[in-house]
């Protein structure tokens, strides 16, 4: 009775221990779900828009507009009222806005120009942009040629219009100059004309004029700075001496190609400013490259010879995998009809050779390894060993458990052989069809490369004549 009692004295204090260990970590689970609650209530808080309860912060200028879901005490005593409200980004005011444009105005040479650069003398490009991101700010701009300086005559508008007109290409989009269209003694001058613009807050009063500048809502409207006109002049880019020479040599060459277009030959200038010349025809050295191709190439073989070998075993357990089944469903048949599974073997052998010889059957290294298998039979080896051979050069799972079954009711006597082999025979099919499906599925993987080959040839049949069009 003192054993029992002690027994029992001991499993309820164990079971107390239980349970107080499980409530000990209950509680400590709930606290800190609590205290990770109140982590979480205080960042919110502290992370929320409202401010005092009425101050709602509004996104930076050039930001979007957002939309708040809000809790309202006092419009119904009974409870709390929930909608959404839309909160707008910040926008200049007129005043604001004047004052950014001047300030643009006053450093739009240094914004425009590299820093050892000027209106003055400009031998680069301008950088023209269309909008200022972190001012939200946006230039539109024009160029007008108003004089061009050849030497020490200055022909202007008056004298030769179309001449003068003529340059307004000689400034793109983005402003890029193309300094190529002048001489080395030319200088452009012209009139770049500036004006920006951004969205403001409307006046409380607003003029007629005013009115025409709204857009998108009566909040604000589209504000413009005063036209600014810059006098630019624009220089040929400087050219070293031998560059000068290559370019009047090109001009040489252009002008005899022209004259003497009713000849059957072209002569090359034998010499330019005291420079004596030699020509030589520039050919192709991609000659240069089959070495080094050969020599990649090379280095790529071993690993080519690997590759091809691997995917020669692949293909070989595959096969053998397929033929797994079949070759167990042979041997149900031939034992049922009572051969030996040594005639058995030979019988299944004969058949593959005879359709291998007469239905030009392709070829499948189950049946080499049986022909393997009966010359060694045939050789007075052991079965045992030849068995166990034949499983060592397939060394796949289910032969080897073929082999094994084989092992074991030759040493035991083949009396259950067939039953097991119907058995295996089933599982053999089933991973027949485990195999097939796994074979169509990287098959269907391989096609997909050549599809989306197609696919983008159609799309560059498609998109090609579309970019022709709009070039």
């Amino acid at each position: 009775m003192k054993n029992i009692s002690h027994h029992i004295h001991k499993w309820t204090h164990n079971l107390l221990s239980q349970e107080e260990a499980i409530l000990k970590k209950q509680l400590a689970i709930v606290i800190f779900s609590l205290l990770f609650s109140a982590i979480l209530s205080l960042g919110l808080q502290r992370e929320g828009r409202i401010q005092s309860g009425y101050i709602l912060k509004r996104e930076g200028i050039g930001g979007a507009e957002y939309s708040l879901p809000i809790t309202v005490q006092g419009l119904n005593p009974e409870k709390k009222e929930s909608f959404d409200i839309t909160v707008s980004p910040r926008v200049y005011t007129k005043e604001e806005a004047d004052r950014l444009f001047s300030e643009f105005h006053e450093k739009i040479e240094a914004l425009l120009l590299p820093e050892e650069e000027s209106f003055d003398e400009i031998r680069t490009s301008l950088h023209l942009n269309n909008y200022f991101p972190e001012e939200n700010i946006k230039m539109s701009w024009s160029f007008s040629p108003t004089a061009l300086i050849n030497g020490k005559k200055k022909i202007t508008e008056e004298d030769d219009l179309d001449l003068i007109l003529n340059y307004r290409s000689i400034l793109e989009d983005k402003g890029k100059i193309h300094h190529e269209l002048l001489k080395q003694n030319q200088i452009l001058e012209g009139n770049l004309e500036l004006k920006f613009s951004c969205n403001i807050l409307a006046p409380k009063e607003k003029t007629e004029k005013e009115l025409e500048n709204y857009f998108q809502s009566p909040e604000d409207y589209l504000y413009y700075s005063p036209n600014y006109v810059f006098p630019i002049r624009i220089f040929p880019e400087e050219k070293t001496a031998s560059e000068n020479l290559k370019d009047l040599l090109k001009k040489k060459i252009s002008e005899l190609n022209l004259e003497g277009r009713g000849t059957d030959e072209l002569t090359l200038p034998k010499e330019i400013e005291g420079h004596s010349l030699h020509f030589t025809e520039e050919k192709t050295q991609t000659y240069l490259f089959l070495p080094l191709l050969g020599l990649f190439l090379a280095c790529l073989l071993p690993f080519m010879e690997k590759e091809k070998k691997k995917e020669r075993l692949r293909e070989r357990e595959n096969s053998l995998q397929l033929d797994y089944s079949e070759l167990v469903s042979k041997l149900v048949v031939y034992l049922g009809a009572g051969l030996s599974l040594r005639n058995a073997f030979s019988e299944i052998s004969k058949h593959y050779s005879f359709l291998l010889e007469h239905c030009a059957s392709e070829n499948h290294p189950l049946y080499e390894e049986l022909h393997s298998l009966l010359n060694q039979l045939k050789s007075n080896v052991g079965e045992g060993k030849a068995y166990l051979a034949f499983a060592t050069r397939i060394s796949l799972r289910p032969y080897n458990k073929l082999i094994s079954l084989i092992e074991q009711n030759r040493k035991n006597g083949s009396k259950h052989l067939r039953l097991q082999l119907q058995v295996e025979m089933q599982e053999a099919f089933e991973m027949r069809k485990s195999t097939a499906k796994k074979l169509g599925e990287e098959a269907g993987t391989k096609l997909l490369f050549p599809l989306f080959m197609q696919l983008l040839i159609i799309m560059m049949i498609i998109i090609y004549p579309a970019m022709r069009s709009m070039g």
